[in-house]
């Protein structure tokens, strides 16, 4: 129980995502490679990564757009 985690951390993840996806890959990368003895971190790691890259391509269409 000891390497559970706590749900915080990747939620500080998901809204970094919002904010800014670079350093939210970043900060998923960490998640994901660094904090190998919590599957918690490591899944919504990946989910984090993910989730960047998806607000980051939406960010560029709609500069192109809007542009």
């Amino acid at each position: 129980m000891e390497n559970e985690g706590t749900i915080a951390i990747p939620i500080i993840g998901y809204i970094i995502a919002v904010i800014s996806p670079i350093i939210a890959l970043l900060y998923g990368a960490f998640l994901v490679y660094f904090k190998k003895e919590t599957p918690l971190y490591q899944k919504h790691g990946r989910f984090i990564i993910y989730f960047a890259i998806l607000i980051f391509i939406i960010d560029v269409i709609l500069r192109f757009v809007i542009k």
